[in-house]
């Protein structure tokens, strides 16, 4: 039994590798550049998204603590339909939120997910300009394509992946490393294995902070702490 559960056991590595296969084959996926901002950015409003469920959760759960049922609609018209949150936590309008995009037909997908990320950048001065709009329109990717793509990423939670500690970092190594081999040098991206990055640390000894990898024609920055390399 123990095993069987072990074998269930979602793995990341697993998720990105079936995401990179996708894209591969799809049409108009575009270069390793735009497969991995496009990677990124799906995997960013999954966050989010997560983000804005859980905060609304922790709202209906304090609701009920001081006696009011977040069910009755004048209490959820006051409180959830437009929630405010003291926790840093970004209150998403429906087209932005996970919950639209992973019910909206495959067919209409490329337009909620570029209308999610218009809607986060018109009401967010911290989150404008953090990526690019009409990223999935200008990709095109057909309807069977971009569902599958969608259906992988929603498998990736911080309620299965908690113990990461940097997950969007780990997808973003994921992809600049297996689709390093379509990349040169003269497009300006370089790939630092993991393991160099901890042996450059644990040579330098640092105690905590940012260590910086010096890279023509630009800088890489790694954050780190001690923890990282605890044995």
């Amino acid at each position: 039994m123990a095993k069987k559960k072990a074998e269930e056991k979602i793995n990341l590595d697993s998720i990105l590798f079936k995401c990179r296969d996708i894209l591969r084959q799809a049409r108009n996926s575009g270069s390793f550049f735009e497969k991995r901002d496009m990677m990124l950015t799906l995997v960013f409003l999954r966050f989010i998204g997560e983000k804005f469920e859980d905060g609304v959760e922790n709202l209906r759960e304090k609701l009920r603590s001081e006696g009011l049922d977040p069910d009755d609609p004048e209490i959820k018209a006051a409180f959830l339909d437009d929630p405010t949150f003291t926790d840093g936590t970004y209150n998403l309008l429906p087209e932005a939120r996970w919950s639209t995009i992973i019910n909206t037909p495959a067919p209409g997908l490329n337009v909620a997910l570029d209308t999610a990320l218009h809607s986060i950048a018109a009401n967010s001065n911290q989150l404008k300009g953090c990526f690019v709009e009409g990223t999935f329109t200008a990709r095109n990717l057909a309807p069977n394509d971009i569902k599958k793509v969608v259906d992988e990423v929603n498998k990736i939670s911080h309620k299965a992946f908690g113990e990461e500690k940097d997950l969007i970092g780990r997808v973003y190594e994921y992809f600049l490393k297996e689709f390093a081999v379509n990349a040169t040098k003269e497009e300006g991206e370089y790939y630092t294995p993991h393991d160099v990055v901890q042996l450059i640390a644990a040579m330098i000894e640092p105690f905590d902070g940012t260590l910086y990898d010096i890279k023509t024609p630009r800088l890489i920055q790694f954050n780190y702490s001690t923890a990282d390399f605890a044995a």
